[in-house]
């Protein structure tokens, strides 16, 4: 994998640090660059290929608590470096081999001597990492008068929202202010506040809490905020690698039973498609759902990891008639009926791992049981003819990963108490220094079900699928880097909005070219294509039409002084089997600055979008308040800009100020629709955080 001998490596070091003195302030600026622009930047490209929203909040956390303790690249772990989820199965090998064949690293700057490392993935790392002695990898001992005098404690407090008045909330004869009414019972805005702590990251705690729009917060219908949670999480104590305390997630393989964590997508990163994280996690979102209620617990036994946890919570539903066909996982209770089926099925949930690391090849075993107050009783359709159905189940998995030479395999095999099977299983390698590749198989059974399962796939749930896929990156120049992905799928059953089997294809190709620090840019194509019910007006009979769509971008990222600018174009051409071809097309400048002498950022951006058809909908990254990241959906003609502040009145406390505007130039009277529509052309939001620490 690596051609350099001892000799020829120390050679090249020698050289390399005649002129790495005179880089070294550039790197350095590189290392203590914006860190919430930085995580923004490696989250964009995992979200936006998404159709389900991902957890931003924990991921922002994971990086940010590396940032503060980054982690001895002379000492570090392969768990360690899975962490940096822009780092793929390969590099992570690439990086730990480089120090086991040439010993310690005496620089950062070696990592330009590793394999599959460019300068863009250097960049990454550099704010999570540091180059320090080998003294020891065990944990300093914890003095009970420094853990309040020597943490780190964060209070923030938010604000959110809509300018314009929403139907919902509106009063007038046909629409009374009462919980019999049709108004929402609260008021229009969104708050919350959240406090957390942290001692070295080895004892972590903290709360929030939250009301979204809508929700009663003062006034006769409720008081104070709608959701809670806590949560307390101690790491590395002795023999116990983890313990949780209150609310949490666990995640464990490739996510076949369960996995609650950030899991991998489809993305432009296309070998980072493996699951990362610890087992067990304290959960730190305002999101009500997708999380669990109790306690666990990893212990370490020599080369064995032992989890254990169990959970109780109360979940929404309408449980009327003893049975319910859905869970409510939106988190409001705005209404008096969505205030009627909270908390009204108790759930409970037990599981556990137990992982078995032996030289280069690791083996586990996870099982979890669900056991549910009322039953699940899903509508009749079909779609649904595989659908859980019960208060009972059960799943267990054995899952693996190894490597031999260049090769890096992983997989997952499941069953679920009905024996039915889902597998997932990749191959990663690099059979060249510039190239490298992954093949993933998966084949989930239409009968398999698993509430918290969360894996690769086309389908938001892991059922009713089996598929292709394979990715490729090469670096066939210097700045140059290609990554493509080719992922071939199909479902046996219906599933939701198609009546019979059929198929489909996704197909991704981007070019990047880094042609400084300061300067890169990027073109990206993707195809897909699927299949969606379709009713011949003619004949009046159900079918399903072949649904097409091809997307560019192009994106130009420039720096220069204290601006950051970014430009970039979309668009695309949806096309069904009896329509014709319609376009979307969006083009927008992003602005960045940072005051030199004053503690101010701003972030400014203006957008034009042209997509009248909902096939054409368009998704586009802009920078948010901190822990909030934003992807809106666009479609119509129009055009959108936002304002970002972030002043910093001094080390301790900040506060963050958005104001965004979307302006429909058609011929549109009003936006939205139900309780949520709002009079008008245009729509206008509003964010405030307040961050204090102390």
């Amino acid at each position: 994998m690596l051609n350099l001998n001892v000799q020829m490596k120390r050679c090249i070091l020698l050289i390399f640090s005649l002129f790495a003195m005179a880089v070294v302030a550039v790197a350095q600026e590189s290392a203590q660059a914006d860190i919430e622009q930085l995580i923004a930047e490696i989250f964009e490209q995992y979200a936006e290929e998404q159709d389900s929203e991902i957890d931003f909040e924990s991921f922002y956390e994971i990086l940010s608590a590396l940032n503060q303790n980054p982690v001895n690249l002379n000492i570090t772990t392969r768990e360690q470096l899975e962490n940096l989820p822009f780092l793929s199965e390969n590099q992570v090998e690439n990086i730990l081999e480089f120090r086991y064949l040439y010993g310690n690293f005496n620089t950062i700057y070696e990592l330009q001597l590793i394999d599959g490392l460019d300068m863009t993935d250097i960049r990454r790392m550099l704010p999570f990492v540091f180059v320090g002695e080998s003294l020891s990898n065990q944990r300093d001992k914890i003095y009970f008068r420094e853990i309040f005098t020597r943490s780190k404690n964060e209070l923030l407090m938010r604000y959110d929202q809509t300018i314009e008045q929403r139907s919902g909330f509106k009063t007038s004869e046909n629409q009374p202010d009462t919980a019999a009414g049709s108004n929402y019972l609260g008021e229009p805005f969104y708050t919350s506040i959240k406090y957390k702590f942290n001692f070295r990251n080895r004892i972590l705690a903290g709360f929030q809490a939250e009301k979204d729009a809508g929700e009663p917060f003062f006034n006769k219908y409720g008081r104070g905020y709608d959701f809670f949670a806590a949560s307390l999480q101690l790491n590395d104590f002795g023999i116990f690698k983890t313990v949780v305390a209150g609310d949490f997630r666990a995640g464990f393989g490739m996510g076949l039973v369960i996995r609650q964590n950030f899991s991998m997508g489809k993305s432009s990163y296309v070998l980072n498609i493996q699951p990362r994280g610890a087992a067990l996690k304290r959960y730190t979102s305002t999101a009500e759902t997708n999380f669990l209620r109790g306690a666990g617990i990893t212990v370490r036994l020599k080369n064995c990891e032992i989890t254990a946890f169990a959970s109780l919570r109360k979940l929404d539903a309408d449980t009327t008639g003893g049975a319910f066909s859905t869970l409510n996982e939106t988190g409001y209770h705005r209404l008096a009926y969505e205030i009627d089926r909270k908390n009204t099925v108790l759930q409970k949930v037990y599981g556990g791992d137990i992982t078995l690391t032996v030289n280069n090849l690791q083996i586990g075993l996870t099982a979890t049981g669900l056991a549910l107050s009322a039953p699940i009783m899903p509508t009749a359709s079909l779609s649904n003819i595989f659908a859980f159905a019960g208060s009972n189940q059960f799943n267990a998995s054995v899952h693996y990963r190894g490597v031999w030479r260049n090769f890096n395999f992983f997989g997952e095999t499941a069953a679920n108490n009905k024996f039915a099977i889902a597998t997932i299983n990749a191959l990663s390698f690099s059979p060249v220094s510039i190239a490298d590749f992954i093949i993933l198989y998966r084949n989930y059974s239409p009968h398999y079900n698993a509430l918290f399962a969360n894996a690769f796939g086309e389908n938001s749930n892991v059922t009713n699928e089996n598929g292709l896929y394979i990715g490729a990156v090469i670096h066939p120049y210097r700045r140059w880097k290609v990554s493509a992905y080719a992922d071939n799928f199909r479902f046996p059953a219906p599933r939701f909005g198609t009546d019979y089997a059929s198929y489909g294809a996704d197909f991704l190709l981007q070019t990047d070219f880094a042609y400084s620090r300061r300067t890169n840019m990027s073109w990206r194509l993707r195809y897909k294509n699927t299949f969606k019910n379709q009713t011949d007006s003619e004949e009046n009979i159900r079918q399903i039409a072949e649904n097409k769509k091809w997307q560019l971008r192009y994106i130009l990222n420039v720096s220069f002084g204290q601006f950051q600018l970014k430009t970039q174009l979309d668009g695309n051409v949806a096309k069904t089997a009896q329509n014709a071809n319609t376009y979307g097309i969006m083009a927008f400048q992003d602005i960045n600055y940072t005051f030199k002498n004053f503690p101010l950022k701003i972030n400014t951006s203006f957008r034009f979008f042209d997509a009248q058809n909902y096939a054409n909908r368009l998704y586009a990254y802009e920078k948010d308040i901190l822990y909030a990241f934003s992807i809106p959906m666009i479609y119509g003609l129009g055009s959108r800009y936002y304002l970002n502040l972030n002043y910093k009145f001094n080390d301790n406390l900040s506060v963050w100020l958005k104001f965004a505007q979307t302006v429909y130039s058609d011929d549109r009277t009003s936006i939205g629709s139900g309780r949520d529509k709002i009079d008008g052309q245009h729509k206008s939001d509003l964010k405030i955080q307040l961050r204090w620490k102390f």
